[in-house]
């Protein structure tokens, strides 16, 4: 088998594209690979293609980089297609963020659920069927790697919709555990856990550190009476300061029997009574993640960028968060991965639809992918069974333009109060109107 081609969706992202393509160059078994990077951002893309090179350049690989906007050129022959794209950009995520504003709801990240996640959803859903369509016609075999958000629907579409083979990828669980283990004064290789949930809202269900219960091992140290004191005390706290991110998770876990497995920021937005209005969000000690701040970051990625290709010296190849090359590695039949899988429901959450997408632990080899079993207790279906239920009513509604439909999703949304739920979806889709031409007249 010779080494394949792997195209980058989304190629000219100046915070994700050096990461992944370093991730590539680290991976012995993807050396010689062919990986096209795709972007309608020419500019873009002539940055991290550059990057690309000059990184396998001083690695001594035989790894290719090409660079190109035509998606045909891009997926023609692929086996791989790692997906990150956002439909509308950072203009449209600032539409999605500042009109619940005007409706008291002030979201933490604002990509996955709530308005804003079900905003994103309607106009990003028709483009990844248009590329898993695209897909078929030049690379049926291909897998798809979506690390694009809101992760669960637009897996969720493919799948349903194409035959096209996908899987979702994102770090967050294991970013959550390894957060646990740094408490502990310990590595992620320490703790052994099982999790059940959806991307964003995942539950740690048991959590083994060195052979004990990490819940008792929180208790023995003073998780309630940290649990207790006010925000800037809880941060400060030494501690338990390092798990201030959790600390609303935290805080359910005691009644609902099982730890967060991610943070506060994504978890909050599932969940009544933590965004509702700037006093509450304070007062949990929440972090907002503004529009500014991601143009800024993004400048400052570009600036990063321009000025490691400036530098004659040896370049530091950066580590992602995601292990792309590993996935592509373990399903090309190189050494297999176990990790987080975002995959069609096969009966590894028994309590969940058949078909939804949902996040487990698995294993990917040359095979594909064998999620593990992962029942849900009652107190967690509560939460995730619902939000389910509106993901699919959701992809539902953004594939036939459905304004019945996605005022039902919102409406039901536990971030929203039911008068606001049409005024708040009819601005939305307002304020978004030139990346949903399937939505007609409401």
């Amino acid at each position: 088998m010779g080494a394949p081609k792997i195209a980058l969706v989304g190629g000219g992202s100046f915070g994700w594209t050096p990461a992944v393509t370093a991730n590539i160059l680290r991976c012995p078994h993807l050396e010689g690979s062919q990986v096209a990077l795709y972007d309608l951002d020419p500019h873009a893309l002539d940055l991290t293609h550059a990057l690309a090179r000059r990184y396998g350049e001083q690695v001594g690989s035989r790894t290719i980089f090409a660079r190109t906007t035509r998606s045909e050129e891009a997926l023609d022959g692929a086996d791989f297609v790692v997906v990150t794209i956002s439909t509308g950009g950072l203009d449209a995520m600032q539409v999605d963020l500042e009109v619940p504003e005007k409706y008291g709801i002030f979201q933490t990240v604002g990509d996955t659920v709530g308005p804003g996640g079900l905003s994103r959803s309607l106009r990003n859903v028709p483009v990844f069927l248009e590329l898993a369509g695209a897909m078929e016609k030049h690379c049926p075999n291909a897998w798809m790697l979506n690390c694009s958000n809101p992760l669960s629907a637009l897996t969720r579409v493919v799948g349903k919709e194409t035959s096209i083979r996908v899987v979702g990828l994102c770090h967050g669980v294991r970013g959550q555990v390894r957060t646990f283990a740094r408490f502990f004064g310990l590595d992620l290789a320490d703790c052994a856990y099982t999790n059940t949930g959806i991307d964003h809202c995942a539950w740690l269900t048991k959590l083994v550190v060195k052979g004990r219960p990490a819940v008792e091992l929180l208790g023995g140290r003073g998780l309630e009476e940290w649990l207790r004191l006010p925000p800037d005390q809880a941060g400060a706290d030494p501690v338990f300061g390092p798990l201030y991110t959790s600390r609303c998770g935290l805080f359910l876990s005691r009644q609902l029997g099982a730890l967060p497995g991610i943070g506060d920021r994504h978890l909050v937005e599932f969940l009544p009574g933590f965004l509702d209005g700037e006093e509450l969000v304070r007062q949990w000690g929440l972090k907002r993640t503004s529009v500014a701040e991601r143009r800024q970051n993004r400048q400052k990625a570009r600036a990063r960028i321009e000025e490691q290709l400036k530098d004659p010296g040896e370049l530091r190849l950066p580590e992602g968060s995601d292990d792309v090359a590993g996935w592509i590695g373990a399903l090309d039949g190189g050494p297999p991965v176990e990790d987080n899988l975002n995959v069609a429901n096969l009966g590894q959450i028994p309590q969940l639809p058949e078909g939804a997408v949902v996040e487990t632990r698995g294993l990917l080899d040359a095979t594909g992918f064998r999620p593990y079993a992962s029942p849900m207790p009652k107190e967690l279906e509560a939460i995730v069974r619902p939000h389910v239920l509106r993901q699919e009513l959701t992809v539902e509604a953004a594939l036939e333009g459905s304004f019945p439909k996605a005022l039902a999703a919102l409406s039901t949304d536990p971030l929203i109060r039911p008068d606001h739920a049409r005024p708040l979806l009819e601005d939305l889709l307002a304020g978004t109107r030139q990346w949903l031409p399937q939505f007609k007249e409401y």
